[in-house]
């Protein structure tokens, strides 16, 4: 199959211009034409195929800046890089440019292998930026995937027990969802986070798992419950609180500790009168409170064998008027504004997409508890149909006898029968691995009997990785051994390679074999502990530390500022960046894993081809963009300063720096209620630039708040600090907003000055800020030293 060509979008009123560039690109690129800005957003907007835009300045309607801000405001230069080709050559239309967000400037009139070279080079530096953030939303898309399809599994299996329709778990995840997104519309007195809404949605499922424990004869009884048959059903909400609660790391799982307040609580009312524990009003978490009325609406508009089911509009009105119970008030205005929303998603499209799996999946688990029930007569024929092709083996626990297929015992050069094969050396597996293939058929059953494993193994003249899948064979619940097979994986490519074999939790064996498997492909695999600055390797039968530090093979005297393994440790997952050591540049994967339970970071290195990737742009160039995406990733839209994600997820994990300053814009609520928020953001936007006027390209500025700034710098003299900040002051109240004249702008500052972390910095500087607001004064600057 051809590589598909890379789609590229032409700007420019001028058709003779658009003329050349598509004359000279035509071949290479599929090539779509615009004659204003405005037409380039439409098409920007309409079609996600395109690849890059080259973009001219001087247009009528709207100029190349004007489409670079529109492009920034819609994040579209999140993933599409815009390269500015114009006669306008000034330093200043420059600057300009990739401050807006441009990948890179060419100046007419350009040599053709140029614009060829640097078009080349901005594609590939995408397109790996691409594929490296797919590969880190595959990975967690299928954790997402795997954990709410087995949750749904095991709430699907309480539904079976229950009689209900199958539906309820996704009509209570979908209703939960969508009640907590609108939620966060109406209002912040609930901060919760894009993963939080996910994963309260994804443990709704769970909220009725209690039942499990609870009669069936009570649970499917057509008629009014007796008060004794009530207060057994009760019980439910505890048992399956309580069930969650020794699941293993349960204080360590968000995921759990979701699911069981919902589990506890769900039942709970907003006037205290619910069970178990008679929760008033906030008591009761928010999670449990808004998966409380989807389980009430859902059940209301099910049938089930006690009832019929309402309709939407009938079922609305009982919630509403409080005959269910009373609700938190700000929860049924969101039911009431998703009403239409609602009902169109769970009464006009039921065809959920995991639906079939979880019923499939289902169905298999209780089938196979009925056929465990039933005498079978098993022959070993018919078993071993399962097993096709490949190295196919039979142990026999009776005879303690190993049988071997022809064909595999012919590949691996061994008797087709081995009598006693615990006392027998396989060459092509080591002593670890059969080990973890007993181990794993230990824990099989008559009604679990399948393992599946991954090695790493060297048959033949190559290492490589197969499947070993087995299945044990029972008589009732006697043991009599296993069937298997071994089967390569000649499918797996790096990427993916990667992508199925990264997990959190390894043992010693497995972290070593994965590793040895990576170091074809990487050109340093290594373990890192971050904390405290060491590498390891894992060799022989341990993990080795390496001598030295983690930092010196970049060549550091010390700790990265921006560690990308902190990064990967303190989101538990995966981070990536660009290191630059000499002329040579690296790409890094840091992955975060557990090995035999004590963490550490996996450190993946490839060296790229410089000549590849930099070609005619230069490094510093190429550098230049790197910084240009961080920064638009890490920026606050209205400000342009530093975004508060970045100090959350760098900033503050700085331990030495020389001052730091907490700036505040005075009478801001009394601008916003006077003028309005329009001018609100205007002002802002005025003391923000102001302050980036006065600073150094190195100096960090970060929208700390609504109006709070924080400043950090990182080497600075105590008098030239202190000056800088009487600069800031002055150059803010020497600030107009436009459209606002009449309008006075004024801050005030509190330094603190003297090596420290900066998290203790900005305690410190904090409070001289309020100090500074009590007693009237626009600036305190203390030294550490003469702070408490």
């Amino acid at each position: 199959m051809p590589k598909r060509k890379a789609k590229i979008l032409i700007v420019d009123d001028a058709q003779i211009n658009r003329i050349i560039l598509c004359e000279l690109l035509r071949n290479q690129y599929q090539i779509l034409e615009a004659e204003d800005g405005k037409k380039a957003l439409e098409m920007i907007k309409e079609d996600k195929s395109i690849d890059l835009v080259l973009l001219d300045i001087v247009m009528p309607n709207m100029d190349g800046y004007q489409v670079l801000e529109k492009m920034k405001e819609q994040r579209y230069l999140e993933y599409l890089p815009v390269i500015i080709i114009s006669s306008e050559g000034d330093t200043t239309s420059m600057e300009k440019a990739y401050e807006l967000g441009a990948t890179d400037y060419i100046r007419r009139p350009f040599e053709s292998y140029i614009i060829n070279r640097r078009i080349k080079n901005t594609l590939m530096l995408y397109e790996k930026q691409k594929k490296l953030v797919h590969l880190v939303e595959q990975q967690i898309q299928k954790r997402v995937n795997n954990n709410t399809t087995l949750i749904n599994v095991l709430g699907h299996i309480v539904e079976f027990r229950n009689g209900e329709s199958g539906l309820h778990i996704q009509h209570i995840q979908t209703i939960t969802k969508m009640l907590l997104l609108q939620m966060g519309k109406k209002s912040h007195e609930y901060k919760l986070s894009d993963a939080d809404i996910l994963l309260i949605s994804t443990a709704s499922s769970l909220h009725d798992i209690g039942k499990i424990s609870i009669d069936e004869k009570i649970l499917n009884k057509p008629g009014r419950l007796t008060k004794d048959e009530f207060e057994i059903v009760k019980q439910h909400s505890l048992i399956g609180a309580e069930m969650l609660k020794t699941v293993p790391n349960y204080n360590n799982n968000d995921l759990l500790e979701y699911a069981y307040q919902i589990c506890r609580w769900h039942h709970e009312r907003y006037d205290g009168h619910g069970y178990p524990d008679g929760l008033v009003g906030d008591q009761i978490p928010i999670s449990a409170q808004v998966v409380s009325i989807a389980d009430v609406y859902d059940a209301l508009t099910s049938e089930r064998c006690y009832k019929k089911a309402y309709s939407h509009g009938q079922a609305m009105k009982m919630i509403i008027d409080g005959q269910c119970g009373v609700f938190n008030p700000l929860l049924l205005e969101c039911l009431y504004d998703i009403s239409e929303e609602m009902k169109a998603s769970l009464f006009e499209n039921e065809n959920y997409a995991d639906q079939a799996v979880v019923s499939k999946m289902t169905d298999e688990l209780v089938i196979k508890q009925f056929r465990s029930e039933m005498p079978k007569e098993k022959n070993n024929e018919s078993q071993n149909r399962k097993f096709f092709q490949e190295m196919t083996f039979e142990y026999d626990a009776f005879k303690d006898a190993v049988y071997i297929s022809s064909q595999a015992a012919k590949d691996l050069g061994i008797d087709e029968i081995i009598y006693h094969p615990k006392n027998h050396e396989f060459s092509f597996f080591n002593k670890s691995t059969i080990k973890l293939l007993k181990d794993k058929l230990k824990e099989t059953t008559h009604l679990n009997p399948e393992v599946d494993l991954k090695i790493y193994a060297q048959i033949g003249k190559q290492k490589q990785w197969y499947h070993l899948q087995a299945s044990t064979r029972w008589n009732g619940s006697v043991y009599k051994g296993f069937v298997g097979k071994l089967v390569k994986d000649n499918n797996i490519q790096v990427i993916h390679n990667i992508q199925e074999n990264i997990s959190l939790k390894y043992t010693y064996t497995e972290i070593k074999d994965f590793i040895e498997s990576l170091k074809d492909i990487f050109t340093v695999v290594r373990l890192i502990d971050f904390q405290k600055h060491q590498s390891a390797k894992a060799e022989n039968d341990q993990i080795e530390i390496i001598e030295g530090n983690c930092y010196d093979y970049w060549k550091r005297k010390d700790v990265c500022v921006n560690c990308i393994s902190k990064q990967a440790y303190i989101k538990k997952g995966q981070a990536f960046k660009l290191e630059f050591v000499d002329y040579d540049i690296y790409a890094i994967i840091a992955q975060y894993v557990e090995v035999d339970e004590r963490p550490w970071v996996l450190e993946l290195v490839y060296k790229t081809k410089e000549d590849i990737i930099l070609g005619a742009h230069g490094k510093t160039r190429f550098l230049e963009d790197i910084v240009t995406y961080n920064k638009e990733y890490y920026t606050d839209v209205l400000t342009n300063a530093y975004s508060r994600r970045y100090y959350e997820e760098y900033v503050q994990y700085i331990n030495d720096v020389s001052a730091v300053a907490m700036i505040d814009a005075d009478n801001f609520k009394a601008i916003n209620d006077q003028y309005g928020h329009n001018a609100g953001d205007q002002a802002i936007k005025a003391v923000s630039k102001a302050i980036q006027s006065c600073i150094r390209s190195d100096d960090i500025f970060i929208r700390y708040g609504g109006d709070e700034f924080l400043l950090v710098f990182q080497d600075i003299h105590y008098n030239t600090f202190t000056t800088r900040l009487y600069q800031i002051s002055e150059c803010v109240k020497q600030t107009k907003v436009d459209d606002y004249e009449d309008l006075s702008l004024s801050i005030t500052v509190g330094g603190i000055y003297g090596n420290s972390k900066v998290n203790d910095a900005i305690k410190k500087a904090d409070k001289l800020m309020y100090e500074g607001k009590k007693s009237k004064r626009s600036i305190v600057v203390k030294k550490t030293s003469e702070v408490d």
